[in-house]
């Protein structure tokens, strides 16, 4: 039985090129399993938020936090997302490795939104 979202998922192309790049990097490494595990366990991450969209924790950066930057953290990655509540839509910025400066990398590539 499929279930009926609320909420449409949206991946911008900055999401998609780092979750590509996390994926490739897991194949680089000799592991396609890991690769497959990875990959299974964000399409599932993104798949309980589009059921429970405030689920993600704020982001700590109060900037980023204040204009609804939310994130779910898969293995050492975190999934940057916002809920847009008047589309109806979940929308994910950035997949990072928890040990990157996400707040600078944030601020730089959406400096007019922010």
């Amino acid at each position: 039985m499929e279930i009926p979202y609320e909420y449409e998922l949206s991946f911008l192309s900055t999401a998609l090129n780092d979750m590509t790049e996390i994926v490739s990097s897991y194949v680089m490494l000799g592991s396609r399993q890991g690769a497959v595990r990875i990959k299974n366990k964000m399409t599932k991450a993104a798949e309980q938020i589009q059921l429970f969209p405030y689920s993600g924790v704020k982001l700590p950066d109060s900037k980023l936090a204040k204009l609804g930057f939310r994130m779910v953290i898969v293995e050492k990655y975190l999934m940057i997302y916002k809920v847009l509540e008047v589309e109806k839509k979940i929308v994910f910025y950035r997949v990072l490795d928890g040990k990157r400066d996400y707040p600078t990398l944030m601020n730089r590539l959406y400096n007019d939104e922010l």
